[in-house]
Order: structure tokens, then C-alpha cells, then sequence
């Protein structure tokens, strides 16, 4: 198991603008394949950029403000509470 990991947003140098690295013991850090789930469930869940600000007390507050809740999280989220099919004002694609 990986003892550390790090998601490093940088369109310069990542196709699709991010990357996922594992870092183990002294080791060097290596960039996780595109194919891993990593990848698909931080598009898939993550509330903000696929940042999971979520987990963070006063994020989630600050980015409803702020109108940058994505639109897969805000669909996570009214489907979890059983509001399937309802809209979802202040979000991003």
C-alpha cells in the first residue's frame, strides 16, 4: 500500500491537466496510470474540480457560495437525499 499520495493539477504538464503520484518509503513519487480508479472517482465525486473539498468542514459552505460545486457532485448529493431529476443552481460542469 501506498504510504502517501498527491494530486497535482497542471495542465502544462499532465494531459488532461492532472495527475495522481503514489510515493512509497524513499522512494521517488510515481505517477499513477490514467486507468486507475483514482482518476474516474475524483471526476465522478469529488464536490469542487475534482478536489474533494468536501471532506473539509468549512470548504463545502465557501464553495456553494462561491457557485463552484461541480454538477456530478451536486448530482450525487440529490440523489443521495432522494432528489433525483431536481436541478442544480451554482454549479460547474
Amino acid at each position: 500500500m501506498d504510504d502517501v499520495g498527491a494530486h497535482v493539477k497542471d495542465s502544462r504538464r499532465f494531459p488532461g491537466g492532472r495527475a495522481f503520484f503514489a510515493f512509497d518509503d524513499a522512494s521517488p513519487a510515481t505517477v499513477i496510470p490514467k486507468e486507475a480508479s483514482c482518476y474516474s472517482c475524483h471526476r465522478d465525486h469529488a464536490a469542487v474540480d475534482t478536489a474533494f473539498v468536501q471532506f473539509y468542514p468549512a470548504l463545502p459552505e465557501i464553495a456553494k457560495r462561491s457557485g463552484t460545486l461541480s454538477a456530478a457532485y451536486l448530482k450525487n448529493e440529490a440523489a443521495a437525499a432522494g432528489l433525483v431529476g431536481v436541478s442544480a443552481p451554482n454549479a460547474t460542469p
